[in-house]
């Protein structure tokens, strides 16, 4: 195989890079014990908190909305 000086790629890099590259693990919330029962609560009511419920329960735990699933 003819490659260019310079050109090579490691094996790392492609690990790293390449188009099967996990995406860097999310940081996990710790939820209050508080927090936890408004979330349960709310997740008792409708499995799908989204758009104006999930803005203000986030708001209302200060939390940001991708942290109310």
């Amino acid at each position: 195989r003819c490659v260019p000086a310079g050109s090579e790629v490691s094996q790392e890099s492609l690990l790293l890079h390449g188009p099967f590259a996990r995406k860097p693990k999310r940081i996990r919330t710790a939820f209050s014990p508080s927090q936890l029962l408004r979330l349960e609560r709310a997740f008792e009511k409708n499995h799908y908190v989204v758009g104006a419920e999930r803005k203000q329960l986030a708001s209302s735990l200060s939390l940001s909305e991708t942290q109310v699933l």
